[in-house]
């Protein structure tokens, strides 16, 4: 055989040989150290072989093989099984199965009892597959090795990895196993069981978490933070989330949670999730501690301030903080059965001295309208509600509200007199009469088209009609601002004023809703109450208009008793007064006709304006009283006139209709032949023309003249009254001019007066017109004018024409 299995130099070895298939000298060493070991008790033997050894190493071989022969030999006897060995990696050696064994035992040894197949293949120089099988039949065989990821292990590594990991769970207090897998490259299944499970109380000194099973801490650990859980929770008075608190103490969620009941804590958690929140119970005590407090001292709650304390059923909280007292539940706050008869006392008191009460003076301000109401429904009893009036938050009596409303029936006596007086409620009546005469045919048809229209609906079938797309409609229900205990009767006038709108006919307003308003306002503002008088001032407004018709039409019915019995005094006085105006009329036209043409136009479409409209107006006036048609202007116009006349009987529209005519032309014979034939049929007599009368009307009215000049102080007046005295005087006529004609007067009358006299009234005249225009020297001329109208009066009051005596 050749030398790489038998030439071995064993000088190093005591002189002891290996067998003849020993490799190289470090297997020798190994071999002669293991059977030094067993062999120990027989010294003897080891020498005698170790000197046979020497013998054989030191002979020389008669034969030698060479190594084609070696191998061949080698693999004859493979062949024929007589030996089992193993090729290396390099096809130059062979192993015994059980020597490659041990050798892979002393490599897991010499590693410290973990090591990689992978390696162990490339130290040994033998193939992988070899060493798989070696490796997995070890494993089996023993107990103490494990066969793990391609690894080696056996107990000792195991033991040395448990040292660690109490080392590493001393230090930091917790450990976890899929940390230990990431650092000793081991599976966490294989460690936890293998290592932590196995060693936890011998070699490793820790607890288990009974929540995870691959957590483990130290018994220090837990201790340490049980004292921060501990001190954390004790130093909380207010609701915190436990995401603050762990944050704040710096423990881990999970441990929180599991040591949470052992620290006895002084309060409870609301969940054991992350979104959980710790509630001390003395801040469960604060919370009750300020209920009871709050709610002795003023006897009511409000629901947002007890959510505010951190309560979530306000409600609940506080019927089992105070239930022990009667509490009326309302939608925002709650009140105790005190302030409720405090409320119906001073309601008693209210309705027995005839007064108000404002119900939210005594609530808490923080009450809503709503609950304001419900408080009231609770304390009015259908007794009180007849004898009380309720508007927003305040509650008047009756008796309070017919001292309020005296001054109003006062007003209404007053303007219903009026109106009766001033003929506006009788043209109210005549209007009314009138337009029910032209809505009867109105109605009859109406009727018609309803039951038209009744039909059509009943042939549509349903009650939803069709209107509205076949669909059922509903009306949203109002509540009302205010509550009263005639409610029949606010209906009743509801209904009429609904009507009265839907059926538009003549109205009269004797009493305003801005008048009751500010009647009202002088009574309330007083008392603080101004605020509900435009509230009670629409609430009786349609009864005090229905009161004041039925006045109204009281005194009318008693002015009709009356009016028979003046009827003639009125006739008689009239045609007295008409007779007197038509013959101002006659007089006027005759001192108007000594002036120019130009001049007599103007005239007399002034005096037809002024004194012939006072005669049209009461003759028309009169007609229209006899005829029920009453006006409420004085000065009636032209259309207003022509509708009398129209409406009137026939026995007066023609003459009405001339005299119409004639208020509007320019002849005063027309008017005054026209205003004659009025008088025939109104049954009037215009008096005959009496010179000697005629005479004594002029001196009257000149002497009316001069009175008024006396007693004028303005300057413009002044002189339009000197004008017409000098008129007067000069043509022994009288004249009737408006203050634009002075000017053409003045030149008329030129002729008649002194040079002196001209040029005074001439001047003054002047003066007058540069006042008039608002010059510059308004005051200097005003001045002026003050200095000489001394003059101008004396001059029209010592004014006489010439041939005329004082007595004239």
């Amino acid at each position: 055989m050749s030398n790489t299995f038998f030439d071995i130099d064993c000088s190093e070895t005591d002189g002891i040989c290996h067998d003849k298939l020993i490799p190289n000298r470090l297997e020798c060493i190994k071999l002669l150290l293991k059977r030094r070991k067993k062999m120990s008790s027989d010294w003897d033997e080891i020498r005698r072989l170790a000197s046979d050894f020497q013998k054989v190493q030191l002979s020389s071989t008669l034969q030698r093989l060479s190594e084609r022969n070696c191998v061949e030999v080698v693999s004859l006897l493979i062949k024929q099984g007589l030996i089992n060995v193993v090729y290396t990696t390099d096809g130059k050696e062979y192993i015994t199965p059980e020597h490659l064994q041990k050798e892979v035992e002393d490599e897991l040894y010499v590693h410290g009892g973990r090591v990689n197949l992978v390696e162990l293949a490339q130290i040994l120089n033998v193939d992988l597959f070899h060493i798989n099988t070696i490796a997995e039949r070890i494993s089996k065989e023993r107990d103490d090795l494990y066969l793990i990821l391609g690894q080696l292990i056996d107990e000792t590594y195991l033991q040395r990895i448990a040292i660690e990991i109490n080392e590493k769970l001393a230090q930091e207090g917790e450990i976890s196993v899929s940390d230990l897998t990431i650092q000793f490259d081991l599976p966490s299944e294989f460690l936890l069981a293998q290592v932590m499970e196995k060693y936890l109380g011998k070699l490793i000194k820790g607890r288990q978490d009974s929540t995870d099973s691959r957590i483990f801490f130290t018994p220090t650990y837990i201790s340490r933070c049980k004292a921060k859980i501990r001190g954390g929770l004790l130093a909380l008075t207010h609701p915190t989330s436990t995401a603050q608190i762990i944050q704040q103490i710096g423990v881990q969620e999970r441990i929180f949670f599991t040591l949470f009941n052992e620290v006895n804590p002084a309060g409870v958690l609301t969940s054991k999730q992350h979104g959980a929140q710790y509630i001390p119970h003395v801040y469960t005590k604060n919370q009750r501690e300020w209920v009871e407090s709050f709610y002795k001292q003023n006897f009511y709650l409000e629901y947002d301030a007890v959510n505010r304390l951190g309560v979530s059923d306000a409600k609940g909280f506080i019927k089992r903080t105070v239930g022990n007292e009667p509490i009326t539940f309302l939608s925002k706050c709650c009140l105790g059965q005190r302030i409720l008869d405090q409320i119906e006392s001073s309601l008693d008191e209210c309705i027995s001295t005839g007064s108000y009460l404002d119900v939210g003076s005594i609530l808490p301000s923080i009450m809503s309208e709503e609950d304001i109401e419900g408080v009231i429904d609770a304390v009015l009893t259908p007794i009180k509600q007849k004898q009380t009036l309720l508007f927003g938050t305040t509650i008047l009596t009756t008796q309070f509200i017919d001292g309020l409303l005296k001054p109003c029936h006062e007003l209404i006596e007053k303007n219903a007199k009026q109106s009766v007086e001033t003929g506006k409620y009788q043209q109210y009546i005549a209007e009314k009469q009138m337009s029910s005469g032209r809505n009867a045919d109105i109605d009859t048809s109406d009727r018609k088209s309803d039951r038209k229209d009744e039909r059509r609906r009943k042939a549509t079938g349903g009650k939803s009609g069709g209107g509205a797309q076949g669909r059922e409609t509903k009306t949203k229900s109002t509540k009302k601002l205010y509550r009263a205990s005639d409610r029949g009767h606010q209906s009743d006038s509801e209904e009429e004023t609904f009507n009265s709108k839907k059926k538009e006919g003549p109205t009269i307003e004797l009493i305003s809703l801005k008048e009751i308003k500010h009647i009202l306002d002088e009574q309330l503002e007083p008392e603080g109450l101004d605020d509900l008088s435009e509230l009670i001032a629409k609430q009786y407004y349609p009864s005090l208009t229905k009161l004041s018709l039925e006045i109204a039409h009281q005194l009318y019915e008693i002015s009709l008793q009356n009016t028979t019995q003046n009827q003639r005094q009125t006739h008689a006085a009239l045609q007295t007064k008409l007779n007197e105006l038509l013959v101002n009329v006659r007089l006027y036209e005759k001192g108007l006709h000594l002036l120019s043409a130009d001049l007599q136009g103007q005239l007399v479409k002034y005096l037809l304006k002024t004194h012939g409209t006072d005669v049209c107006n009461d003759i028309f006036f009169y007609v229209a009283g006899e005829c029920n048609l009453n006006f409420v202007d004085v000065n009636l116009k032209p259309e207003q006139r022509a509708k009398i006349a129209q409406d009137c009987g026939q026995e007066y529209k023609a003459a009405l209709t001339a005299l119409n005519k004639a208020i509007a032309g320019t002849s005063i014979e027309e008017f005054l032949e026209a205003a004659e034939n009025a008088l025939e049929a109104c049954g009037m007599i215009l008096k005959k023309i009496d010179k000697k009368k005629d005479r004594n009307l002029i001196l009257c009215h000149k002497h009316a003249l001069l009175e008024q000049l006396s007693k004028c102080n303005d300057p413009a007046l002044s002189l339009h009254l000197a004008v017409l005295v000098i008129f007067t005087i000069s043509t022994q006529c009288m004249l009737h001019a408006s203050g634009k004609f002075v000017s053409s007067i003045l030149s008329f009358l030129q002729p008649s007066l002194s040079p002196e006299q001209s040029s005074a009234l001439t001047e003054f005249h002047d003066l007058v017109l540069k006042l008039l225009s608002e010059s510059d020297d308004t005051k200097l001329i005003s001045e002026e004018l003050q200095k000489k109208m001394e003059k101008i009066k004396n001059i029209a009051s010592t004014y006489k024409k010439n041939g005329t005596t004082a007595a004239d």
